[in-house]
């Protein structure tokens, strides 16, 4: 049976669904496509997951399963605003030393105002985590990085589009099916200067099932959401809209 290997980040992994209990939901965008498609699941995504992350998980995977089955890929593209790094130290995550970092990590931001609806236990998580990056020094590198390097459009499409290159062109390498998505329409929407560097990664992507993201549709259409994350309604829908155009 051919295997799907999954990657992505919280909306992929199915953060805040009803089934997702300490381990990702089979109750996903592709959890659904996996089994309406007649294959084995293996979801390599995990919240929070920048895009460097999203493709180091799935090449680990595909490296894994690529001699003894038959593969298919399907990759939801996360916010092209998070980085990964391996420290040199312990980042008391999940990862450790891989830690992927976003603005509500570094940032003293009013995570509330992303709510959609109100949910201390949400809240208290993700003041967990930054309370934690403070303590072992996570954030003075982030804000350093951001401050240095990262604080452009730019820096966020370059780097996130490197990846999508890298693991599209593994993928060819190995012969491998595989089909994009997005989380956020941010991945792609480029008000900066596109010189030839850009344009250059920009026009070697391919493959991408739909032009919209996943956040922007669920809003779009007002489609019922948990704290930060659509519903499993949602997910079934969207997998519905999609479904021909991944396959």
């Amino acid at each position: 049976m051919t295997v799907l290997i999954a990657g992505g980040d919280s909306f992929t992994y199915g953060e805040e669904l009803q089934d997702c209990d300490g381990s990702y939901s089979n109750l996903t965008w592709s959890a659904l496509l996996a089994k309406r498609m007649g294959m084995s699941y293996c979801c390599t995504a995990k919240s929070g997951a920048a895009n460097s992350s999203i493709r180091r998980n799935v090449m680990n995977a595909v490296h894994k399963y690529k001699d003894t089955q038959d593969l298919f890929v399907a990759v939801m593209w996360s916010f092209p605003n998070r980085y990964e790094f391996r420290f040199n130290y312990d980042t008391g995550h999940r990862d450790s030393p891989w830690y992927s970092f976003n603005p509500w990590i570094y940032q003293d931001i009013e995570m509330q105002e992303h709510f959609h609806v109100d949910n201390p236990d949400v809240l208290n998580q993700n003041i967990k985590h930054r309370q934690n990056a403070e303590f072992r020094g996570i954030n003075d590198f982030a804000r350093s990085y951001i401050k240095n390097v990262a604080d452009s459009e730019y820096w966020e499409l370059y780097t996130s589009w490197t990846d999508i290159v890298m693991l599209q062109n593994y993928l060819g390498e190995q012969d491998i099916p595989y089909r994009f998505l997005m989380v956020d329409n941010s991945l792609f929407e480029c008000n900066t200067n596109m010189d030839i560097t850009l344009r250059t990664l920009r026009e070697s992507i391919h493959w991408f099932a739909h032009d919209e993201g996943m956040y922007n549709w669920a809003k779009r259409t007002n489609q019922p959401f948990y704290t930060t994350h659509p519903q499993e309604s949602a997910h079934e829908e969207w997998i519905n809209m999609l479904y021909d155009r991944i396959t």
